[in-house]
């Protein structure tokens, strides 16, 4: 079985707090597949089954991670694992990485099945834009070189990275797991990392954070130095996803040099019959949110300049709105 090494090199080998950090939000939106998407340049594979490939997905834009902007990321070490970076100085130079640190692979290496695909879209507006990275019937390396291959065990998810503000999300789509010991590291469910300024020789890494616990009510787990402390299996989600589970991670402060704050908005009724307003922040076009007190997503549109959102068709109680590439959410009450 192949090893973690760079998702335990983040947890024990980490320095102080970067400036920038992350905050965690999990809500639920109905799985779709990626339409009129790019395949992923697997040429290195030489048209083999992949196993860790290599690739690059152009952004067409500039994305910010860690003090750094970038219009490109490319695929590292094991699993879904994205870096932001020059990949020709991995040996030497820092990365900032985001993504799944479980070791997919492609099962068409088991003889018989249909080839794991990757794939990728660039969406949205100019200034709206997202990046998106889709994993469709991924298979797990345990799973395919087990004495006797697990082919039922596959995954399917997304990872999307916005143009506003470096807001980066996993999107959870069917997963078939019946098999846990050949999936996950051993661990009982996913594991969800990012870390900024990655070394990949000396394995130290400025800050660094995992998605841990109830898949449905999560915590962020963040550390400069775990030590000794570090106890496999408890930094990662203790279950599988259901179909529909999006974590976004959203920078605590401006990723980029002015650190400046991330924009925030209010909304105006919070006790609303038929609309709601919101102020305090340029969205134009921007993609907003509705979801019920659960993270269920009930409503999204995009939003435009001196134009309320209808809540009309809503149940009465509790909601909350967010604003794709906003810092904050908001609440209102539907009467």
């Amino acid at each position: 079985m192949k090893k973690p090494l760079l998702l335990v090199a983040m947890l024990f080998g980490v320095a102080a707090f970067a400036q920038n950090s992350y905050t965690l939000t999990t809500y639920t939106s109905e799985y779709s597949n990626l339409i009129d998407s790019t395949p992923a340049d697997l040429s290195d594979e030489g048209g083999e089954p992949w196993d860790d490939p290599n690739f690059v997905i152009p952004f067409g834009f500039d994305f910010e991670i860690g003090g750094e902007t970038y219009n490109s990321a490319f695929q590292i070490d094991y699993g879904a694992f994205m870096a932001f970076g020059d990949i020709a100085n991995i040996e030497t130079d820092q990365f900032q990485v985001f993504g799944i640190y479980d070791d997919i692979a492609d099962l068409a290496e088991i003889e018989g099945q249909e080839p794991s695909l990757i794939n990728y879209v660039i969406d949205g507006e100019p200034g709206n834009k997202i990046a998106k990275i889709e994993y469709t019937n991924a298979g797990f390396y345990d799973a395919i070189n087990a004495d006797e291959p697990a082919v039922e065990n596959l995954t399917n998810f997304q990872l999307w990275f916005y143009e506003a503000n470096g807001i980066m999300e996993i999107h959870f789509g069917e997963s078939n797991i019946p098999d846990m010991d050949l999936a996950y590291f051993q661990n009982s469910g996913p594991t969800i990392a990012c870390g900024l300024n990655y070394l990949y020789n000396s394995e130290t890494v400025d800050y660094g954070a995992t998605v841990k616990g109830d898949p449905i009510n999560p915590s962020l787990f963040e550390y400069t130095d775990l030590g000794a402390t570090y106890v496999q299996g408890t930094n990662s989600l203790n279950v599988t996803p259901a179909s529909g589970r999006v974590y976004r991670l959203t920078p605590s402060i401006e990723t980029g040099v002015d650190d400046v704050n991330l924009p925030e908005f209010s909304i105006y009724p919070t006790i609303a019959k038929s609309e709601i307003w919101v102020k305090d922040v340029k969205v134009d076009n921007a993609t907003y949110r509705i979801m019920d007190i659960t993270g269920k997503e009930i409503h999204t549109g995009k939003l435009q300049t001196k134009t309320s959102i209808n809540v009309s068709s809503l149940r009465s109680g509790l909601y909350i709105i967010s604003i794709d590439g906003v810092g904050n959410t908001s609440k209102f009450i539907k009467n």
